[in-house]
This record gives C-alpha cells, sequence and structure tokens, in this order.
C-alpha cells in the first residue's frame, strides 16, 4: 500500500517542482543595487511600508502614494497632498506636500550626487551601489549595502533607530532625476516640517531666474506654493498659480522621448 502511495505521489511532486517559482538575478545597475521586485521597502522600528513602483506609476495603501509617471513628469498625489514634478536634462522642480520642490542629479565615479529641496527641506545625498547616506528631508541617513538591501541607520533630529531600504528593480531604467527625486519622496514621508529659512529664500522660487527654462512652469508651480492667499481659479491646471498670475501652461521644449538616456541596463 505505502508503495502505490509513493508511485501516486511522486509524479506529483515532479510537477510541483516543475511549477515552483525560479529565483530571478538582480538587475545589473552601475549607480545602485537593486533587488528583483517592483516594490520600495523600508523596514525599521518606526516605519515598515512598501510602495509599488513600475515603469509607470508609484502606488501605496500606507503611506498613500498614487503617482502616475509618464512623459518626462510624476503627476498625482501624495500623504493626501498633490504632486505635479517636471524633469530635464539632469533637472526636476514642482510642488511636493503643499511646498516647492526641486532635485539636481549629478554623476560621480561611484554613483548619483542628488541635491534639492525636498517639499521644503534642503536635502543633500550620494546613492552608490554600497552606500545610501546623506540628508533626504529632515532625516539623516548611513545605509551600507549588506548583500540583500541597504542597512544602517536614520536619524531624525535626537532620534536615531536602525533601518533598511530596498529599492525596486524597476527604477533601474528611469532617469537619474527621476531616481533622486522619487527617493526624496519615498524617504521623506514623515511629519512635514516648517519651510527651512535657506529653502524659502530660494531665487527660483521667488521669481528669481530658473535653471532650466524647460522646467519655468514647473518652479512656477514652486512659487504658487509659497504664498497662502493666492488666489486659485477653476480652470487652472491642478488649481495652483504664482502669486504674480495664472501659470501658463508648460511650453514644449523637451523631445517626446526621454530627456536624458535612462541608465544602461546590462
Amino acid at each position: 500500500m505505502r508503495v502505490r502511495a509513493f508511485l501516486f505521489l511522486a509524479p506529483l511532486v515532479a510537477l510541483g517542482c516543475a511549477h515552483a517559482p525560479e529565483m530571478v538575478p538582480a538587475p545589473s545597475w552601475d549607480i545602485a543595487r537593486a533587488s528583483t521586485t517592483d516594490t520600495f521597502r523600508i523596514a525599521g522600528q518606526a516605519d515598515n511600508f512598501g510602495v509599488r513602483v513600475t515603469q509607470t506609476e508609484m502606488l501605496g495603501l500606507y503611506p498613500d502614494f498614487a503617482i502616475a509617471r509618464e512623459g518626462n513628469e510624476f503627476r498625482g498625489r501624495a500623504l493626501g497632498e498633490p504632486v505635479v514634478l517636471g524633469f530635464h536634462d539632469g533637472q526636476g522642480a514642482g510642488v511636493y506636500r503643499g511646498f516647492p520642490f526641486s532635485v539636481y542629479a549629478q554623476r560621480t565615479a561611484v554613483g548619483l550626487h542628488v541635491t534639492g529641496n525636498f517639499g521644503g527641506s534642503l536635502s543633500n545625498f550620494e546613492l552608490t551601489r554600497d552606500r545610501l547616506v546623506g540628508r533626504v528631508g529632515v532625516c539623516g541617513w548611513d545605509l551600507r549595502w549588506d548583500g540583500e538591501a541597504y542597512t544602517g541607520s536614520r536619524g531624525c533630529g535626537t532620534n536615531i533607530q536602525p533601518v533598511s531600504v530596498l529599492l525596486p528593480a524597476s527604477m533601474v531604467g528611469w532617469s537619474d532625476e527621476e531616481v533622486g527625486a522619487a527617493l526624496g519622496l519615498l524617504m521623506n514621508v514623515g511629519h512635514r516640517p516648517a519651510m527651512d529659512r535657506i529653502a524659502d529664500n530660494s531665487a527660483e522660487f521667488r521669481n528669481g531666474p530658473v535653471p532650466d527654462p524647460a522646467l519655468s512652469y514647473y518652479y512656477g508651480l514652486g512659487r504658487a506654493s509659497l504664498s497662502p492667499t493666492v488666489a486659485r481659479p477653476v480652470g487652472t491646471r491642478q488649481g495652483m498659480v504664482p502669486g504674480g498670475g495664472p501659470v501658463s501652461a508648460p511650453v514644449n521644449t523637451m523631445p517626446a522621448s526621454r530627456a536624458r538616456p535612462a541608465p544602461m541596463t546590462r
């Protein structure tokens, strides 16, 4: 009887093994390391969440993310507030969490150096295949690749806690400025701070010349967020206008394809 049972079960076992999921190697990425999934994940004592990141969107229930990625632009909602960001030639600008947002991404010998004004907080961090270190929003990060994730500590004021970050494989094909901006959004989900004094005086958001004319519309959106008494006429894009008047629609100065070639995969 046992022999018959074995003969009956053996094909089923073999069939189950044949259909078992295979481990997919992580994609090669010259500026960072990525997982084999499409989920950005933070694991720590204070935060433990994942946001699904695909070629066209970032989606999460907690924290609340519903952002579309299309045509050199992020547009949608994050943490209950509108996000509109435009990208061109290593830079990005717009509005996030009711404050101006700007990002600058520059390749280095070892990875990517990102600076900017992330929703009112000046930020400066470096992403490499071995480290993710620097300031994102109001928190400082010091993470090292441990073979599975970027692991280390995050300090927000005097509160320092162990934390790990997992970057999704789907970001491998994004432009550098999009990667920098996405990390600025995803790693900056805590309590919204008051506007930094230096960020509040940023010339490009105070009717000064913008670094890239192709992003003038998006700098205008950031400028609009600085005025609490701005009129918001019905029918304007996202209902946001700068203190000097309605924001003009973006001039189509960007090519239909990505403004910069995406990082090559191998």
